[in-house]
C-alpha cells in the first residue's frame, strides 16, 4: 500500500470512529436506535447496580439523566408501582424508543420524558426525592453546571447516584478510578455531601458508583 492510500484509510477510520462516538453520546436516526439496542444489553448490569444505590421507596419522585432506551425507568416500574419518573436525555431518538420500552408498564403520567441537556434545562426547585446518572455524566458539556442545576433540583436530603464506566480505548481500573475522583470533587463544588464512592467488577472492567446527598439544612 503506497501512503497516500494509507492516509486514505486511516482518516476513513478516523471518521468512522468519530461517527461512532457521537451517535453513543446523542443518538438519532437508525443508527441511533442501533445505539440504543446496544446500550440496553451492554449496560443492563450496570444499571440494576446504579439503582440498589437509590434505596427506593414508593411515592418518590425521581429523575434520569441520559435515560437512554429506558431500561432504567422499566426496572424501577417493575419493582416499584408508585415512583413518579422524569427523564431527561440529549437524543430524541432515545425518547422514543424509551417512550415505547415504558409505556406498557407506566400508569398515566407516572413517567415524563423529555429531550434536553442537563445543563440547559430548567429544573424545578426541591422537586425530586432521587436522582441517576449512568454512563453519561462524562459526556455533559460543563458537568459541574449539570451538578448546580440537580442539587437545586433535589429535595433537601435527596440523593444523588452517578455510575461510570469507560468504554474508550485503554480504559482500565486506573482511568476508573481517575473517573471517580473528578465526579467527587465536581460535587464538593456543587455543594453536596455524604459522599461514598464504591467499584465493582462488571464487564468489561470495573465501574464506580458515587453516591451524594443534598444536606437537610444550608
Amino acid at each position: 500500500m503506497d501512503k497516500i492510500g494509507y492516509l486514505i484509510i486511516k482518516k476513513e477510520r478516523s471518521h468512522m470512529l468519530s461517527t461512532i462516538s457521537k451517535t453513543f453520546s446523542k443518538p438519532k436516526g437508525w443508527l441511533g436506535s442501533i445505539a440504543g439496542f446496544i446500550m440496553a444489553k451492554e449496560n443492563k448490569a450496570l444499571n440494576q447496580w446504579a439503582i440498589q444505590h437509590l434505596d427506593l421507596t414508593d411515592g418518590e419522585n425521581i429523575l434520569e439523566i441520559g435515560y437512554g432506551p429506558g431500561y432504567s425507568i422499566k426496572h424501577m416500574l417493575k419493582h416499584y408501582e408508585d415512583l413518579h419518573i422524569d427523564g431527561l436525555d440529549a437524543s430524541s431518538t432515545m425518547q422514543e424508543q424509551a417512550q415505547s420500552r415504558v409505556s406498557k408498564r407506566s400508569k398515566d403520567k407516572q413517567v415524563r420524558l423529555y429531550v434536553g441537556k442537563i445543563e440547559k434545562t430548567r429544573l424545578p426547585g426541591e422537586q425530586y426525592d432521587k436522582v441517576l446518572s449512568v454512563n453519561n455524566f462524562t459526556i455533559w458539556d460543563d458537568p459541574k453546571t449539570g451538578l448546580l442545576n440537580l442539587y437545586h433540583t433535589l429535595k433537601p436530603g435527596g440523593k444523588l447516584v452517578i455510575v461510570m464506566q469507560p468504554r474508550e480505548k485503554g480504559a482500565d481500573a486506573n482511568r476508573t478510578k481517575e473517573m471517580g475522583e473528578n465526579i467527587l470533587n465536581d460535587l464538593q463544588f456543587a455543594g453536596f455531601g455524604h459522599f461514598s464512592v464504591e467499584y465493582e467488577e462488571i464487564r468489561p472492567t470495573l465501574a464506580v458508583c458515587v453516591t451524594a446527598k443534598k444536606p437537610r439544612s444550608e
